[in-house]
């Protein structure tokens, strides 16, 4: 299904790291502190930021995805988590209202996984696992992508955060006039970052 998204030529590759950002509710996911700076203000309407334990998010109410989502990776941060068992358990965010959140019914024969933005391999406890499967952290990928290409770069980026402190930010990109959707309520990004 193609959905006609109320505003021409949504482009997301909008997020700007600015040193005269405001300072974040969360600092320690972000390098010096500061949040990335959304600069497409069509996607600022019915945005909220999720501090969770290991990393923060962006959320859009309109994508019912998240726009941007960082993490802090350090070596101590990747020894911790080889040592965790992946459990998967996606579910809904009730940090967000019923509305602006995607919900599981919406991935149902959608032919599209559940793509995380913050890996769950990245994960060193039980709750940031449990937070990493939250529909708030997912986008619609390709699940040729998603198991392969996206999971080799999540596993480099991993790999090397093993020998180096890093601060990543990863999202989708919207970009075009007609976007699909999973069942007219989920963007379906057109690349991730």
């Amino acid at each position: 299904m193609r959905l006609p998204i109320p505003f021409p030529a949504l482009v997301l590759a909008a997020v700007l790291i600015a040193p005269s950002a405001s300072a974040a509710p969360c600092p320690q996911h972000f390098l010096g502190g500061t949040a990335p700076t959304l600069t497409n203000p069509k996607l600022a309407p019915k945005t909220r930021q999720i501090c969770y334990t290991e990393f923060a998010l962006l959320h859009s109410g309109l994508t019912r995805t998240p726009l941007w989502v960082a993490e802090h990776l350090t070596p101590r941060r990747a020894r911790g988590a080889r040592e965790l068992n992946r459990v998967n358990n996606f579910h809904t965010d009730p940090n967000l209202p019923p509305d602006e959140r995607a919900e599981l019914s919406d991935y149902v024969r959608s032919s599209f996984d559940r793509g995380h933005m913050a890996p769950a391999g990245d994960m060193t406890t039980p709750q940031g696992m449990d937070e990493s499967f939250s529909l708030a952290n997912m986008v619609p990928q390709n699940s040729d992508n998603n198991r392969n290409l996206w999971e080799s770069i999540e596993r480099a980026v991993r790999n090397y955060s093993e020998r180096h402190e890093v601060y990543v930010v990863t999202g989708p990109i919207f970009q075009g006039e007609n976007l699909q959707a999973l069942k007219g309520r989920v963007l379906v990004p057109t690349h991730i970052a």
